[in-house]
């Protein structure tokens, strides 16, 4: 064995010395805060003592939905102090987020542009090369037309050359575009904004709610859907669609409006919105329903110097945790279908077990 072989195996046994942790400030929680301490660590305190009480995990994502659906429970003044301090911590993550969305679509609609463009390029070559056949044609019946019959020839042949290659060149191109819109596909299906409205899209919905479902089972608590549906005459009197589209987006800003930060407002297609309450009984949800349905009613839109009368079907129910994700939803639809008809204001509709 080599001296340097030896050295190794010396210095390989050597103890390993300890190295101290990066220091992190300790962090004591005390149930029992006193009086002198502000009025939002002892509400923050009583968030926590809540989803202990309730046998919630006490998880980031539940202790905001708790904080949220605690604060409701306190006066305006306690609810614009805490408003104020969610504005200057909030984060634009989701205003981005829908503008990457929204850049990610238009480059693709500019990729499709270009090939139509590239598209009518070939054509033009392939009509070119058509009315070079034709003057070839039209040479070959003249007798004395032996020097521009070989200029023609030579002509032909180099645009026969040309055409060759930009027909490669197509075909590559195609292919390109071919992987291009496959990637864009696997992009879009991880989307989880309409970005027509600025809530989440359907599918985002329906894998929170997929998602929601599992954890009722796990963990037995309350979850509730609200959905919206505006009457079939409101979008019909429209009669442009970029009209309807505008008036949904109006309409999406409302809901988000008296949602809550971590409701999940989603367009769900045609003229319904979907919202995901996630620890919220229908006690809790019928406030919900009717706040948005005395904001959707009592706005005035005015589209095109035309007054429009919001008329609105509204349905309630809880999620079951043994229903399947579009079980717990077909039964709420089709209710606030009913009621976008007969004018109730909302109905409560027992999820069918």
């Amino acid at each position: 064995m080599s001296a340097l072989e030896k050295r190794i195996i010396k210095e390989t046994k050597k103890p390993l010395e300890k190295v101290d942790s990066r220091p992190h400030s300790k962090i004591n929680v005390n149930f029992n805060i006193n009086s002198s301490s502000n009025e939002v660590e002892r509400f923050a305190v009583s968030v926590l003592k809540t989803l202990i009480n309730n046998n919630v995990p006490p998880t980031p994502e539940n202790f905001k939905i708790y904080f949220e659906k605690l604060l409701d429970e306190k006066d305006l003044d306690f609810q614009k102090k805490i408003q104020e301090l969610f504005d200057f911590e909030e984060s634009s993550y989701s205003e981005n987020r829908v503008e990457i969305e929204k850049d990610i679509k238009k480059i693709f609609s500019g990729i499709n542009s270009i090939i139509e463009v590239v598209n009518s390029i070939y054509k033009n070559i392939l009509l070119l090369k058509k009315i070079s056949q034709e003057i070839k044609q039209e040479i070959s019946h003249n007798e004395n037309s032996i020097i521009l019959e070989s200029i023609t020839n030579n002509f032909d042949t180099k645009l026969n050359q040309f055409t060759n290659s930009i027909s490669k060149q197509m075909k590559l191109l195609a292919d390109k575009y071919k992987k291009t819109g496959e990637t864009f596909k696997n992009i879009e299906n991880s989307t989880i904004f309409d970005t027509r409205f600025g809530v989440y899209n359907k599918r985002y919905f329906l894998s929170q709610l997929k998602l929601e479902i599992e954890k009722i089972r796990k963990f037995h608590h309350k979850s509730s859907i609200i959905v919206v549906q505006i009457k079939d005459n409101i979008l019909s009197q429209l009669p442009y669609q970029k009209d309807k589209i505008f008036l949904l987006k109006i309409i999406a800003k409302m809901l988000l409006k008296t949602s809550r930060r971590n409701d999940i407002v989603s367009y769900f297609g045609e003229n319904s919105f979907i919202i995901l309450l996630r620890h919220t009984d229908l006690e809790s949800a019928k406030g919900a329903c009717k706040r948005i349905y005395n904001l959707l009613t009592n706005s005035n839109i005015i589209l095109n110097d035309t007054e429009i009368n919001l008329e609105v079907g509204i349905s309630l129910t809880d999620i079951k945790g043994n229903l399947e994700t579009e079980e717990s939803i077909n039964y709420a639809l089709e209710i606030a279908n009913k009621n976008s008809k007969s004018g109730n204001i909302f109905d409560i509709c027992e999820s069918r077990s």
